[in-house]
């Protein structure tokens, strides 16, 4: 009778650290989203200096901060929802998320009253341009997304070979 044996230990060694790497994947996702979210929150702060924003005291860029999704699969950057003083002398309490959104994507103006029988608007604007700080970071942060794509591979790529 021939007997046929094969030896399966180095087999089981293999596949017992590409478990291990698979185990760290979730890990190195989120530090790449995090630095990714960095990187981007970066662009965005600057765009909104490049767009002409008077913001001298630097509050809508400080609402700009990246959010990681639930299920670690994107991250975003955007205003925080909080509360913030608004208007003239501070007189409203708006949501810095919907502040951004008026800033970025324009706003309607508010008409005259109507009251006075012989007023004659001199305002010819109806719509304030939005300045899109989002858009104008939106070419740069994809550029970022794919540098950072690469970067996790390559660190995935000598992660498996360290095992």
């Amino acid at each position: 009778m021939q007997e046929f044996t094969i030896d399966t230990g180095g087999w089981k060694a293999f596949w017992d650290r590409w478990q291990e790497t698979i185990n760290q994947l979730p890990g190195l996702k989120e530090v790449m989203l995090e630095r990714l979210g960095g990187r981007v929150q970066g662009e965005v702060r600057q765009a909104v200096d490049r767009s002409g924003l008077h913001d001298s005291r630097g509050r809508v860029k400080r609402w700009q901060n990246p959010h990681v999704g639930s299920g670690r699969g994107y991250v975003a950057v955007r205003a925080d929802s909080v509360e913030v003083a608004a208007g003239y002398r501070d007189r409203q309490r708006l949501n810095a998320g919907a502040l951004t959104n008026f800033l970025s994507s324009g706003h309607k103006v508010r008409g005259p009253s109507g009251r006075a029988k012989r007023y004659q608007p001199r305002a010819r604007m109806t719509r304030v341009r939005g300045l899109d700080f989002y858009s104008k970071a939106k070419a740069e942060s994809e550029k970022i997304a794919v540098q950072e794509a690469e970067d996790f591979l390559r660190r995935l790529t000598v992660t498996e070979l360290k095992l």
